[in-house]
C-alpha cells in the first residue's frame, strides 16, 4: 500500500505496524489457555492478531523493531517468563517508550476525532505529537517535559486497600490497553503492557513525586523501587480491572461453553497458562469475588 509515512511523512510503500508491539501479542496467544486474544470492542470475535495499519514506511518499522527487540530480550521476556526485575537498558529504552506513546497518541486520536473539539486541548496533543516524532527520528535529542514513566508491574498478594477490584491481578498481568487519560491540569499518553503500565507526561503539574518510574534518555537501570502513580490514576486503573469480568459475561454463551469443554479436555495444558496462573492469583487473594 502506497502513502505517507506518519512517521517520516515520505510517500513510500507502508507497512502494517501494530500498534502494541507484535511480540506482546504473540506471547499473550502463546501463554493464554486456548491460543486465542479478545479484543475489548469485539468480545463476541476471537482474534489471531492485535491491531495494525498501514502506518509506517519500511525504514521506519526497522527502527521500531529495534527498540522493540532490545526491549523484548532484555526486559519483557525475562521479567514475564524467568521473574526476574532487574534490567540495564541503553537509550534504546527511551526510544522504545517514546514509540509506543507516540503510536498509543496518534492511534487515540485518529479513532476519537471528535474528543478535540475543544482547541487548546488539539494544540496541547499535536504538540506532544510532533515532538515524540522528532525524537524518535532525531531531530530532538531530548524528550524535555514530554518523560516517560515505565511502571512494572507484578502480581498482588497482600495489601491494605480495600478498594482493589478481584480482577487486579489479571489486569496487571495480563491485559493491553492504550488510551490517553487525565484532567484539566495533568495528562498523560497510557500503554497497558502485560506486567507493565507506561505513562508518556504530555503535561503535568509536578512530575517530583513519580520520579522514580522516569525513562532515563541515555541509560538506567530498571528495577524494584517504590513507585508512585499520578494522583486519580488508580481510579481509572481500577475501572479498567473491573471491566475485565464485565467483558467476560459478554462474551456469547456457546463460545463459553466451548471454553469450558476445552478447559476439561486439556487439563495440563490450562494449567500451565498464565492466563490461568494470573486467574489464580485473584482467586487465592479475593476468593469467591472473581466470579461476580
Amino acid at each position: 500500500m502506497k502513502g505517507i509515512c506518519k512517521l517520516c511523512a515520505k510517500n513510500d510503500d507502508l507497512r502494517e505496524s501494530h500498534f502494541i508491539p507484535k511480540f506482546v501479542g504473540k506471547w499473550i496467544k502463546k501463554t493464554s489457555v486456548t491460543g486465542y486474544i479478545r479484543e475489548k470492542n469485539e468480545v463476541q470475535k476471537r482474534a489471531q492478531d492485535i491491531a495494525k495499519e498501514h502506518w509506517l514506511c519500511g525504514d521506519c518499522e526497522q527502527l521500531f523493531s529495534r527498540w522493540e527487540r532490545e526491549f523484548a530480550n532484555k526486559v519483557f521476556y525475562p521479567f514475564v517468563n524467568e521473574g526476574k526485575s532487574v534490567a540495564s537498558y541503553g537509550n534504546w529504552m527511551s526510544k522504545f517508550c517514546a514509540s509506543l506513546s507516540w503510536r498509543t497518541l496518534t492511534y487515540i486520536r485518529s479513532k476519537n476525532p471528535n474528543d478535540e473539539n475543544d482547541g487548546e486541548r488539539k494544540v496541547l496533543l499535536d504538540a506532544a505529537q510532533e515532538h515524540l516524532r522528532k525524537y524518535l527520528i532525531s531531530e530532538a535529542d531530548n524528550l524535555n517535559q514530554y518523560e516517560q514513566h515505565l511502571f512494572p508491574l507484578e502480581k498482588i498478594e497482600s495489601t491494605d486497600s480495600q478498594d482493589l477490584p478481584p480482577s487486579i491481578n489479571r489486569y496487571f498481568l495480563r491485559i493491553m490497553g492504550m488510551d490517553i487519560v487525565g484532567n484539566s491540569t495533568d495528562q498523560y499518553v497510557f500503554t497497558k503492557l502485560p506486567s507493565f503500565m507506561l505513562l508518556g507526561v504530555i503535561k503535568a503539574r509536578n512530575v517530583k513525586p513519580i520520579r522514580s518510574s522516569r525513562i532515563a534518555v541515555n541509560s538506567g537501570v530498571l528495577s524494584p523501587k517504590k513507585y508512585r502513580w499520578p494522583d486519580g490514576l488508580a481510579s481509572y486503573i481500577f475501572e479498567k480491572a473491573d471491566e475485565i469480568i464485565e467483558l467476560h459475561q459478554r462474551i456469547p454463551q456457546m463460545h463459553l461453553e466451548s471454553f469450558d469443554k476445552y478447559i476439561r479436555e486439556n487439563p495440563e495444558k490450562v494449567i500451565k497458562s498464565r492466563q490461568f496462573q494470573a486467574f489464580l492469583d485473584d482467586y487465592e487473594r479475593f476468593g469467591d469475588d472473581v466470579f461476580s
